[in-house]
C-alpha cells in the first residue's frame, strides 16, 4: 500500500526526477570534461567536442525526463483507474444491499445531522429522492412524537459506541416500517459520523403478532379447559354430598371422604385457570382454601381444632401438585376423623411445606391420639394410607410416619419433570 501512495505523491515523484536529474548532471559534466581534457590538444576540436556535448546531455535528459514523467503519470492513471474500480464496486454494493445504509454527521451534542450519505434502497422504501435525503435528518423519518426517541438512542450511541434499537421510519406519503437500527461510529475525514444499517423488520413483526395472537388463544383456550374440568368436578362432588342424604352413616362417610378428593383435584384445576402462566399454581394459597374448605366439609369447630400453617411461597406445576393434593386430603381428613374423638379444646394440626434447592418437604401432624400399637397393623391396610402410599411412590418420594405423642408424617419429594403429551 506504501509503494502505491508513494506513486501518486507529487512531491516525492518531483523530487525523485530532481535527484536523478542532478545526480546524472553532475556525472555527466565531469566525466565528459575530463575525457576532452585528456584526449584532444587542437582548441577547435575541443570547442566542436563541447558544443555537441552539450546538445548531447540536452537530448538525453529530455529522453529520460520523458519516460520517467511517462512512467509516473502512467502509474498515477493506473492508481486512479483501480480507485474508480474500487469506488464503483463499493458503491454498487452499497446501493444493491438489502438493507437501508446512511451516514450522518454527528453534531458536538451528540445528535446526528444531515444524510452525508444514503444508498438506493432508502429511497426506494421511503419514497425520497436521493437529493432530498441528503436534505433530511434522521429525525424527520420518524413521527414527530418519536423523534425524541432518536436523540434519547443518539445520547447512548455517542457513549457506547455503537447500539441496535427498533424504532418506526415514515414514508413520503405516511406510512410507518418498522425497522432494526444497528449504529456504529466512524472516522471520516476528521469528523466523527453515524454509520447506520436499518433492516425492514414488518414481516417479523407480522409473525411475531401471529404468534403473540395464536399463544392468547391457546391461553384462552386452555382456561377454558380447566375452567370446565374445573366445573365438572364441582359436579360430581355436589352429586357425592346430594347423594349422602340417603344412605346410611356409613356410606356417608365413603362419600364425604370422596367427596374431599374430588375437591382437592377440582381446585387444583381452579388455581390453575387463575394462574397467570397457566403452568403452576402457588402451594401457599391451594393449601389455605382447600384445608378450610375440608374444616366446613367436616364441620369442624375452629375452636376445638387449630390449624397451623407453615407453607413456603412455593409454585409447583400440575403433575406434582395433584398428588400432593390428594396427600394432603388423606392425611388432614385422617386427622379430623380419628385424632379426636371426645373433640376436646387445645387441639391442632399443622402443615408444613419447605423447599430445600430441588427437595421438597411435606409435614403433616397433630397432637391427637397418636396411632396405637394394636392399630398401626390395621391403618397400614387402610384404603386411606394405602393411597398416600401410592401416591409418594407416584412421586418417587419417601414416607415417614410417627405415631408417638400424637401422629406426624413427612414426605420428602422432588417436583416432577412435566411429560410431554402426545
Amino acid at each position: 500500500m506504501k509503494k502505491s501512495q508513494n506513486r501518486i505523491n507529487p512531491r516525492f515523484n518531483a523530487f525523485k526526477i530532481a535527484l536523478i536529474y542532478f545526480v546524472i548532471s553532475i556525472a555527466w559534466i565531469i566525466a565528459s570534461d575530463q575525457i576532452l581534457l585528456m584526449t584532444t590538444v587542437n582548441s577547435q576540436l575541443y570547442t566542436a567536442l563541447g558544443m555537441f556535448k552539450g546538445s548531447f546531455f540536452v537530448i538525453l535528459t529530455a529522453i529520460l525526463i520523458y519516460l520517467l514523467v511517462y512512467r509516473n503519470l502512467l502509474s498515477i492513471k493506473r492508481s486512479e483507474e483501480y480507485l474508480k474500480a474500487s469506488e464503483r464496486k463499493f458503491r454498487e454494493i452499497f446501493n444493491k444491499a438489502n438493507d437501508m445504509i446512511s451516514v450522518n454527521v454527528m453534531n458536538e451534542d451528540g445528535i446526528p445531522g444531515k444524510f452525508l450519505e444514503v444508498n438506493e434502497v432508502i429511497s426506494k422504501r421511503l419514497g425520497y429522492t436521493n437529493q432530498e435525503l441528503l436534505n433530511m435528518t434522521p429525525s424527520d423519518l420518524v413521527s414527530p412524537e418519536k423523534s425524541n426517541l432518536i436523540q434519547l438512542n443518539a445520547e447512548k450511541l455517542f457513549k457506547k459506541g455503537q447500539n441496535t434499537f427498533e424504532i418506526a421510519l415514515v414514508t413520503k406519503d405516511g406510512k410507518e416500517i418498522p425497522v432494526e437500527v444497528n449504529n456504529h461510529f466512524i472516522d471520516y475525514n476528521g469528523k466523527r459520523v453515524s454509520l447506520a444499517v436499518s433492516r425492514d423488520i414488518t414481516d417479523r413483526k407480522k409473525a411475531e403478532e401471529q404468534l403473540k395472537s395464536s399463544l392468547e388463544e391457546k391461553i384462552v383456550l386452555l382456561r377454558e379447559i380447566h375452567h370446565r374440568v374445573n366445573n365438572n368436578l364441582q359436579i360430581i362432588s355436589s352429586l357425592f354430598n346430594l347423594q349422602s342424604n340417603y344412605v346410611d352413616e356409613n356410606s356417608k362417610d365413603i362419600l364425604v371422604v370422596s367427596q374431599s378428593r374430588v375437591k382437592s383435584m377440582a381446585m387444583i384445576h381452579e388455581k390453575l385457570y387463575q394462574s397467570p402462566d397457566m403452568a403452576s399454581i402457588n402451594m401457599k394459597d391451594y393449601i389455605k382454601s382447600f384445608v378450610s374448605g375440608l374444616f366446613s366439609l367436616y364441620m369442624m369447630k375452629t375452636g376445638v381444632i387449630d390449624l397451623i400453617m407453615d407453607v413456603d411461597d412455593i409454585k409447583m406445576g400440575i403433575d406434582t401438585a395433584i398428588p400432593l393434593g390428594l396427600i394432603i386430603n388423606e392425611l388432614v381428613t385422617n386427622s379430623f376423623k380419628h385424632a379426636f374423638p371426645d373433640e376436646k379444646e387445645g387441639g391442632w394440626i399443622k402443615i408444613s411445606l419447605t423447599k430445600d434447592d430441588d427437595l421438597f418437604a411435606l409435614n403433616i401432624a397433630d397432637n391427637g391420639v397418636g396411632l396405637p400399637e394394636t392399630k398401626k397393623s390395621e391403618n397400614k391396610k387402610s384404603l386411606g394410607l394405602q393411597l398416600v402410599s401410592n401416591l409418594v411412590n407416584q412421586l418417587d418420594g419417601t414416607l415417614m410416619i410417627n405415631g408417638e405423642d400424637g401422629t406426624e408424617v413427612k414426605v420428602l419429594f422432588e417436583e416432577l419433570k412435566y411429560k410431554k403429551r402426545l
